[in-house]
């Protein structure tokens, strides 16, 4: 698991539930695995990732998580995310086994593609 350095970060963890955490920091490792460019911060009260942009970030709540990806309406692979928005599509999860990490590392990568 990628190590957290940003002590914000780590007092947004500290504060998640018995429920978030685990999905949090499943969605994390899958995002900033995907490349060593993607880097993370606290934007908008969560975790966000981004690199020349923004690339996603967390809107946790009580019964699920989502990764919002900024632009998500423009990334192809796979079709796993949701919404109908000019851009930003989303990605929800309410299991940990639920989590298509491969799919997120592609989306990811993508992002980085399209100059994100």
């Amino acid at each position: 698991m990628t190590a957290i350095e940003d002590q914000e970060i780590v007092q947004y963890v500290e504060g998640l539930t018995e429920f978030q955490k685990p999905l949090v920091l499943a969605l994390r490792e899958a995002v900033l695995s995907a490349d060593n460019r993607v880097k993370e911060s606290i934007k908008w009260g969560s975790i966000a990732f981004h690199h020349k942009k923004n690339i996603c970030g967390f809107r946790v709540a009580k019964a699920h998580v989502t990764l919002l990806f900024m632009e998500g309406a423009s990334l192809k692979t796979p079709n796993v995310l949701v919404g109908n928005g000019a851009k930003a599509r989303t990605y929800k999860v309410t299991d940990i086994n639920e989590i298509d990490s491969e799919s997120l590392s592609r989306l990811v990568r993508e992002s980085l593609e399209l100059g994100m």
